[in-house]
């Protein structure tokens, strides 16, 4: 049985993929060649994730801390205010990528860990995108993107973001997905979430964008009950209607104390360990504000040193690693680096973006080429309107025939609570959208045979396509059932052939 092809989700993106390939060879001037080349080489490489935000969000903090590296400069630097994206290479290279079409490799030097890129004779302005490359196993199958702040006093930063990833008739998103950082839900959080968001293609959806519940660990003054303060406020805004529509999820992060602890130094923790044999009296006084943490006489430890402590960790992360000292779990960098690492939130969004964005890393390409390619189809309109004609026929037989991106959408409807159903149904469901291969969409062993398949197909559709008849039914419990339906059609139609 594990023959049975049904139209997956690489199956729409090779379709795509086809059809950019065709416009290639059909090009009739080398630009446009060039610019359906552009969208081969999307399709063929590793999902684009952009990691935006409103200034000092954390955005570059998070992205040191999903490389594992500290790459990306966090001070207010030249780079900081250009797109910079980061994807794995052979070596160690970075490249100016100019408005006006050339490249220039930059020069480039390591200090206090991140890069320190020497723009040279370039101005900020000629620069559309700054290429990192680096030889890391982390972006393999992802290339994260780095944008500056949005709402900052300079504008020009925040419309080179907006550009950068919003969808419009007129061109596509640069980025396949993005996680958006927000201390709190702030309207303009919300309307930068509702411009990203792709109405352009079929049965649009949130599926593209999560967010991120930033610095987290400075909740409640930096208390050791942060973090959890910080969960609850995160579900809350889980299931806030202005949100649902508009990302995927909400999770927790102190993207300061991820990165620390995937750099943690021993020396450090030396300094922790002298700093965790301070009396409980003297230590909590020099807790209550950054001022008494670094007063001269505070303690035995230099300014400098303490000052060091609390740009690398913060207040909470400060007092987390006194606690995990003093209980004798973790008096060395090796052992003290993972706990960090775990109180940060880090693993939680990394199971995010492994469970929401790779399984579906070719639709979200494939979504993104589509709208690339509806706009070339646009420019080609009025030259050669027939290539651009069956550019379209091509482009309107794809999303006709796939049911891929219903289901993404069928899939936040029933994630998101904005359809409820039964536990039996959720967990069918659940299958119907996640899963590509036929026996796991339909909840049947290894072994079984293509009769088994075809009546466990019709069955479901017999029973959701009731269910989509309902004339109580809402208009999105509806276009769910039908999605259902769709699937096992596609799934019974494949043992056909």
């Amino acid at each position: 049985m594990s023959n049975i092809n049904v139209n997956t989700a690489g199956g729409v993106a090779e379709q795509v993929l086809a059809a950019a390939r065709h416009l290639v060879a059909n090009a009739p001037n080398p630009q446009l060649r060039e610019q359906a080349q552009a969208v081969v080489d999307r399709l063929s490489g590793p999902l684009r994730v952009a990691i935006a935000g409103r200034v000092k969000a954390g955005k570059s903090t998070l992205l040191n801390a999903l490389v594992g590296e500290r790459l990306a400069p966090t001070d207010a630097g030249e780079c900081t205010k250009i797109i910079s994206r980061y994807s794995r290479g052979a070596s160690y290279e970075v490249v100016a990528r100019l408005r006006d079409g050339r490249s220039e490799p930059l020069a480039f030097n390591r200090t206090g860990g991140s890069l320190d890129v020497k723009l040279g004779g370039l101005r900020e302005a000629d620069i559309a995108t700054l290429d990192v490359s680096w030889p890391t196993s982390t972006l393999e199958t992802i290339t994260l993107i780095d944008t500056p702040g949005l709402a900052s006093l300079n504008d020009e930063n925040s419309r080179r973001t907006r550009e950068f990833l919003e969808f419009d008739e007129g061109k596509p998103s640069d980025a396949d997905a993005v996680i958006y950082l927000m201390r709190h839900a702030h309207r303009s959080d919300v309307a930068f979430l509702d411009a990203f968001m792709d109405r352009s293609v079929t049965a649009a959806s949130p599926v593209n964008a999560v967010a991120v519940l930033s610095r987290a660990d400075e909740i409640g003054a930096g208390r050791l009950d942060a973090m959890e303060s910080a969960s609850r406020i995160a579900q809350r805004y889980s299931v806030d209607p202005s949100l649902t529509g508009l990302c995927a999820a909400v999770v927790p992060l102190a993207g300061l104390l991820a990165e620390t602890g995937l750099t943690l130094r021993e020396d450090e923790v030396a300094a922790l360990r002298l700093l965790a044999a301070t009396p409980d009296d003297v230590l909590d006084r020099m807790l209550l504000s950054v001022d008494q943490f670094c007063a001269t006489s505070a303690s035995e430890l230099t300014v400098e040193l303490r000052r060091g402590l609390l740009d690398r960790l913060g207040v909470f992360g400060v007092r987390l690693a006194v606690r995990e000292i003093r209980s004798g779990r973790a008096t060395t960098a090796a052992a003290l680096g993972p706990i960090l690492v775990e109180q940060s939130g880090l693993n939680g969004l990394r199971q995010l973006i492994t469970r929401h964005f790779m399984p579906r890393a070719r639709i979200l390409q494939a979504r993104s080429a589509l709208v690339s390619l509806r706009s070339l189809s646009r420019q080609l309109a009025a030259s050669v309107p027939q290539v651009a004609a069956d550019l379209d026929r091509q482009l309107e037989q794809i999303e006709a025939s796939t049911v891929q991106f219903a289901q993404v959408r069928g899939a936040h409807l029933v994630g998101s609570g904005a359809v409820t159903v039964s536990a039996a149904d959720r967990a069918e469901l659940d299958r119907l959208f996640a899963h590509t291969e036929p026996l796991a969409a339909l909840g049947l062993s290894g072994g079984a045979s293509t009769e088994q398949v075809q009546q466990a197909a019709l069955a479901g559709i017999g029973r959701w396509r009731t269910m989509a008849g309902d004339p109580l039914a809402d208009p999105s419990s509806i276009e769910v059932y039908d999605t259902a339906a769709r699937v096992l059609e596609s799934i019974y139609g494949a043992t056909l052939r």
